[in-house]
């Protein structure tokens, strides 16, 4: 993306879930209409004579209708055509006047990927300003994405605990991180779905007293929930915990990946938690995931966090891979399967269609390659373990 725009987030079934849009109809099918992003909102309201819309941007949302076409049905078609073509994210037309929509545009909307709608609602300016109101909260969450990023690169706890504070608003003692991820192919409205989990938190926060405070925020594709909990009995705290999981359990378009409760001064570490069980549930398909329950992706979750681990990690499979690649050997494979059978040479002659020699050979081959000839096979296996551990998130 172009102007600033690196990593907007508005799209047009955000802009369409807008109030201002009543009785919104895609006038021709177009896959993907939905998931197109807003960058800018303008208003069509003159014919394509003087420049063919070059004024007009890629990604803009157009708001027409076509009232200076009206009683010319060719003159609406020659303007729609031409806007189509200028690969704007999505052209709305209110229907003032009846528009005439021709099948050479329909044709054209469906060709080239650019929703037509029409609907019914406010007028353009009111339709404009809340578009744009979005796309300047959009910004705002952005900002609070990259300055949440910044607070991740190193841990200090008295920065952690003023940051998130200045942030989002959190206070407390305790804090506990909720990261919800969309699901694959779901067209939902992103800040409808955060504008839920948010509604649905405060109501969280005025059932339970142990509840200091419940702020959400957009965190690059992910909803991020920030729950911290007052100086409480730990039952409490676990009740209102319960409660909190059980309404975001409710939000069936969102896959969930749940902290376990930190110190504010260890917000980040939170977070991180929240990230990776989220991660775990959208691969796994499941609704919701508590980092607790993670187990061995736990590990592998927080070697990928670590760039020394990942280099290191990196490292190891280059030789292998370098050495495959010269000598058309398949080390990397093997050692791959070694660590998925935990060494049963057997089991890992079957899956490769090879002698069990053939593995065992193979894998002096790799201590060789490796630079530890005389390893221990239990020790080389942990090794490689912990070379392939990123892997198994």
């Amino acid at each position: 993306m172009r102007d600033g725009t690196e990593g907007l987030l508005v799209t047009v079934a955000d802009i369409i879930a807008l109030p201002a849009f009543k009785n919104v109809e895609l006038a021709a099918p177009c896959e993907g209409a939905e998931r197109r992003e807003v960058r800018n909102v303008g208003i069509l309201d003159c014919p394509p004579d003087y420049n063919e819309y070059s004024v007009y941007k890629s990604g803009e949302l157009i708001l027409t209708n076509l009232g200076f076409a009206f009683g010319n049905p060719g003159m609406a078609e020659k303007s729609l055509l031409a806007m189509l073509r200028r690969d704007v994210a999505a052209i709305a037309i209110k229907t003032v006047y009846e528009p005439p929509i021709s099948d050479a545009v329909r044709a054209e909307s469906t060709a080239r990927g650019v929703p037509l709608y029409v609907y019914d609602g406010a007028y353009h300016e009111t339709v404009a300003y809340q578009s744009l109101d979005l796309i300047r909260r959009d910004r705002e969450e952005l900002d609070k994405g990259k300055a949440l990023d910044e607070l991740l690169t190193t841990h200090d706890g008295d920065r952690m605990r003023t940051k998130l504070s200045a942030l989002v608003g959190v206070t407390g003692s305790t804090l506990q991180c909720f990261a919800f991820a969309l699901r694959a192919g779901d067209t939902c409205s992103f800040y409808a779905m955060l504008d839920s989990v948010s509604a649905v938190l405060a109501s969280a926060k005025e059932a339970c007293a142990a509840i200091e405070s419940a702020r959400v925020c957009r965190y690059h594709e992910h909803i991020l929930a920030f729950v911290s909990y007052g100086s409480v009995a730990e039952s409490e705290r676990a009740a209102a915990e319960q409660r909190c999981v059980s309404l975001a359990s409710a939000e069936g378009s969102l896959h969930a990946g749940v902290s376990e409760p930190v110190l504010l001064s260890d917000g980040d570490l939170g977070i991180r938690q929240a990230l990776a069980a989220a991660g775990a549930a959208k691969r796994h398909g499941e609704h919701l995931v508590r980092f607790s329950g993670l187990h061995l992706s736990a590990f592998a979750s927080a070697a990928q966090a670590d760039r020394l681990f990942m280099s290191a990690s990196a490292l190891y499979r280059s030789m292998l891979a370098g050495y495959d690649e010269e000598h058309g050997t398949e080390l990397l494979r093997t050692a791959e399967a070694l660590v998925d059978h935990h060494g049963d040479v057997k089991s890992i002659a079957e899956e490769l269609h090879q002698h069990p020699n053939t593995v065992r050979y193979r894998m002096r081959k790799m201590k060789a390659v490796l630079g530890i000839p005389h390893e221990d096979d239990k020790v080389f296996i942990n090794l490689l373990s912990l070379v392939f551990l990123p892997e198994l998130g």
